[in-house]
């Protein structure tokens, strides 16, 4: 009676059969973690872009020192496109961009495929979830940010005219 040492066909069909699914599951696992990395990434970028926007937005005058508050947006003699001489929270209502610019009108590098927008609404200053259609005293500042058309960051403020 002879005594067989080694693997035989079938064996090592089996164990390559093995090794390929142990591939194929470590693969995935590392595509999937490289999406989500991704998309954490793009949520904290979002986050910074609409966190600046928001800073910048709630360092101006609640109200134009120069003109009554009676709709929201630019105020006469301001322009529509350029927010470099905006001085107040309202004139940001309907603002929208892509490319992303600074306050001067220079384009933010690496975001192409990004967009911020704004909207300023008046609120009840009780209740800030309450949208008004006259001045309240208080207004809601929401930022949204998307990335290839998908929202990844909102940031919101309330500014009002309190000393």
């Amino acid at each position: 009676m002879r005594i067989r040492r080694g693997f035989t066909i079938v064996e090592a069909v089996i164990a390559t059969a093995i090794v390929a699914g142990m591939c194929v599951t470590a693969l995935t696992t590392v595509a999937f973690s490289v999406h989500f990395q991704g998309k954490a990434a793009d949520r904290a970028l979002g986050g910074f872009l609409a966190q600046a926007m928001i800073d910048e937005i709630v360092s101006q005058a609640y109200q134009d020192p120069n003109y009554a508050t009676v709709t929201l947006g630019p105020d006469p003699g301001e322009s529509p496109s350029l927010r470099a001489n905006w001085n107040d929270v309202d004139d940001y209502n309907g603002w929208s961009e892509s490319p992303l610019q600074n306050k001067d009108g220079s384009v933010i590098p690496n975001t192409a495929g990004w967009q911020r927008s704004v909207v300023v609404a008046w609120v009840q200053t009780s209740n800030p979830s309450q949208t008004s259609t006259t001045e309240t005293g208080c207004k809601l500042i929401t930022v949204t940010v998307t990335h290839n058309g998908f929202p990844v960051a909102t940031r919101t403020a309330l500014r009002t005219n309190a000393p």
